[in-house]
């Protein structure tokens, strides 16, 4: 028996006024972003929201060419009626009669579905939800999730803007007044328009259009619901679910960024959950918080790499992971006019690895060489990268994370100030005063550390005060080593006694530069082992520099510590005692962690592993 076709509604102007579907459209704004990605966030972050407590959220993203019976159904069934604007019309027939018929799905599991009334002029009980409304009728509904991604949905317009014909179809299995329910309804954004009406009257419509089933009194139209919406939605080859499989099916018909370069839209999908979602995808994230992404095309599944294993985020990872330590790691990033604390930063650096996909391309969200700090609120969600200064070794980069305070008025005052697409601290808008200086305050002490990471003026302390002065240490290191130009202490020779030309041989050690480390300044130097011969052992003995003197007398005085030695292929090599190079030859990086107020030069020399 065929199907009933559903029932379209396009939404007259109210006596009073209505936004009209060409300012719904604007609401968006202008992202920094891709309109994938655009997409992508706006998605994952509605699951996000929406995920229950019990196990984090799953969400699959299908790319995929509806077979012949899916597209019948949606053309003879779902979108049967079209609308009387011709600008709506077109769009919709040229996508109907493609022989190409190209769908992004973006299929949540383990969420609310969209509950709650279906009329948006049914108030709501207290703790009774209203994501049906809020998604599909609404526009600007503030967020009624504590600390959630969102702020009043407005992102929601990029689903209809990266669809060539502006719609949508929408499947979700979710409850009603407690009771499993599962809805289904097409929706369109297009433009406003006249036309005449059932009865002949020529009126003006806002450019919003919905199909479902038809209402008692042909207002509006609902959500077909029950069985009727399962068979539909299997109709149109969207999952199975089921009451124990709850969340929402979004159907964005031809997609503007599929048919053109297909690859290149995974790619971008892939890039956006990987660069905004990474925090929730790590090992330790907490079960009750953690994303599970799958990407299928044609149905086949693309696998997803794990942060932890794919630069730059590995190092991203790593500074999450001192945030998330107990205590927690980082600095506290505080305002003293009232005395608050406003979020932390934690820093980690590395070895620059190599590129792999979906990172490498061309305009890959993924820099070739990473000098950037993650800002996000409580909700773990990336807003934004603020780009910092490189270090100045081009084999090293670094990563850091700011995590806003999850005091209410703290990450409320970060919420207000994100834009429509969350892609922003824009603390300028914000009319609350204290609001404001809230995240301007975060915003130019997150700026500052960027830029100063990589060349540190001053450490700073717990308590907000400057710690000591890297430029004096450096001054330092400039009266040490004035008039020798390989660097501070002697050349050592080789095993031999008189290090030949064949021999192995080391270095004077040369000072490249200073950074600040996680305990105080670090002073970084260069040496080369060179020449043939046995397996090695590298001796290195840092010492003091007080006063334009190097310091062995100074017995009372905190001793300079190798933190690190990296070889010429970027290794680090075990530094708890003489470092065995064993045939290794070429440059080493040696790291000093030192005491304030002081510089250090190091001695080195070679042994043979047999007279270690």
């Amino acid at each position: 028996m065929p199907r009933p076709p559903l029932t379209l509604h396009s939404e007259a102007y109210s006596a009073s006024g209505n936004l009209a579907a060409d300012g719904y459209r604007k609401l968006l704004g202008a992202p920094s972003i891709d309109l994938v990605q655009t997409v992508v966030r706006e998605a994952v972050q509605n699951s996000c929201d929406a995920a229950l407590s019990d196990g984090g959220a799953e969400v699959h993203f299908r790319v995929r060419v509806l077979q012949q019976a899916e597209l019948e159904a949606l053309r003879d069934t779902v979108l049967a009626d079209r609308p009387l604007d011709e600008s709506a019309a077109d769009p919709l027939e040229a996508f109907l009669s493609s022989t190409t018929p190209h769908v992004l799905e973006i299929c949540d599991f383990g969420t609310a579905g969209l509950a709650g009334p279906t009329r948006a002029d049914v108030a709501a009980t207290e703790d009774e939800p209203t994501d049906f409304v809020d998604f599909l009728r609404n526009v600007g509904s503030r967020r009624n999730t504590t600390h959630g991604g969102g702020t009043y949905g407005y992102g929601k317009t990029s689903l209809y803007l990266a669809s060539r014909c502006s719609t949508i179809v929408i499947d979700s299995q979710t409850t009603d007044a407690g009771e499993p329910r599962r809805r289904l309804m097409a929706a369109q954004l297009g433009s406003a328009f006249s036309a005449n009406d059932a009865d002949g009257i020529r009126r003006r419509f806002t450019g919003r259009h919905w199909w479902g089933q038809r209402s008692g009194d042909d207002e509006y139209v609902d959500p077909v619901e029950g069985d009727d919406a399962a068979d539909l939605a299997g109709a149109l080859g969207f999952p199975k679910r089921s009451p124990e499989h709850s969340g929402t099916s979004i159907m964005i018909l031809d997609p503007l960024f599929v048919e053109e370069d297909r690859e290149r839209a995974i790619d971008l999908i892939e890039e956006a959950l990987l660069w905004f979602f990474w925090p929730r995808l790590l090992e330790g994230t907490p079960e009750s918080r953690k994303m599970h992404f799958r990407i299928f095309v044609d149905g086949e599944e693309r696998m997803l790499p794990r942060p932890e294993d794919f630069p730059p985020l590995d190092l991203f990872a790593r500074a999450m992971k001192n945030l998330r330590s107990d205590p927690p790691g980082g600095d506290i990033v505080r305002s003293f006019r009232p005395k608050r604390d406003l979020g932390r930063l934690s820093f980690a650096r590395g070895l620059r690895a190599d590129r792999v996909a979906p990172a490498g391309r061309e305009d890959s969200l993924f820099p070739e060489r990473c000098a950037a700090i993650a800002v996000m609120r409580p909700v773990e969600l990336v807003v934004r990268y603020f780009a910092g200064t490189q270090i100045a070794d081009d084999r090293f980069e670094w990563a850091g994370v700011f995590v806003a305070s999850d005091d209410d008025t703290v990450e409320e005052a970060f919420a207000m100030a994100e834009p429509p697409a969350h892609d922003d601290w824009q603390y300028e808008a914000l009319s609350d005063k204290a609001a404001r200086s809230i995240v301007k305050i975060a915003v130019d002490r997150i700026r500052a550390a960027a830029l100063e990471y990589a060349n540190p003026i001053s450490a700073p302390a717990p308590d907000g005060d400057k710690g000591p002065s890297l430029a004096g240490i450096a001054g330092l290191f400039g009266r040490a080593l004035e008039g020798d130009g390989e660097g501070a202490g002697p050349r050592r020779p080789g095993p031999g006694g008189g290090g030949g030309r064949t021999g192995p041989s080391v270095t004077r050690p040369t000072f490249v530069r200073l950074e600040l480390g996680e305990t105080g300044p670090v002073g970084v130097f260069e040496l080369a082992v060179r020449g043939e011969g046995p397996a090695l052992s590298l001796h290195l003995d840092p010492l003091l520099v007080m006063d334009g003197g190097t310091a062995s007398e100074y017995s009372t005085a905190a001793r300079p510590t190798v933190a690190r030695v990296v070889d010429e292929a970027g290794e680090d090599l075990a530094i708890d005692g003489p470092v065995v190079i064993g045939d290794r030859r070429g440059r080493f990086e040696v790291s000093v962690a030192m005491p304030a107020d002081c510089a250090v030069t190091i001695n080195a020399r070679i042994s043979s592993d047999e007279t270690v």
